[in-house]
């Protein structure tokens, strides 16, 4: 890939990113602390100083609300449907939680983070329109047949 659009694709992700966690009110060393990674090493992404493996990337995404592909500037956000604002009406809630974070173990925190992470999966089926909900699932009779 040529150099110079690396360069481009850094410095685009870091500006991304940077706008996305302004946005939602969270700090950079919050942002690292949801990451799980040090202040100076975030902030450095931020300034596009250095790129993220995928598997980062990829945590980046979900904790922003926003796709791969808008984060690097490779397509346009989808305002049309509302869905970036819900997710970032979800992630101001989880903003909340992060005074708490901190005060517990990191067994919690990880707990916690699952359980967000279910909570919110069950409130974009309900709240996106694209989204096909799960098909009920039948109750078996009690009464003898």
């Amino acid at each position: 890939m040529d150099s110079e659009r690396v360069k481009v694709l850094k410095k685009t992700l870091g500006a991304n990113i940077r706008r996305a966690r302004a946005r939602l009110g969270i700090t950079q060393e919050q942002m690292a602390e949801m990451l799980e990674m040090s202040p100076e090493v975030y902030g450095r992404m931020e300034r596009g100083l250095i790129f993220p493996r995928v598997e980062r990337l990829v945590d980046i995404c979900r904790k922003l609300g926003e796709s791969a592909d808008q984060l690097l500037g490779l397509s346009l956000s989808d305002t049309t449907t509302g869905t970036v604002v819900r997710e970032d009406e979800w992630l101001s809630v989880m903003h909340r939680f992060s005074p708490v974070m901190p005060r517990l173990t990191q067994f919690q925190r990880q707990a916690v983070r699952r359980h967000m992470a279910g909570f919110q999966r069950l409130l974009v089926t309900f709240l996106d329109p694209r989204t096909e909900p799960a098909p009920k699932r039948q109750r078996r009779s009690r009464l003898p047949t």
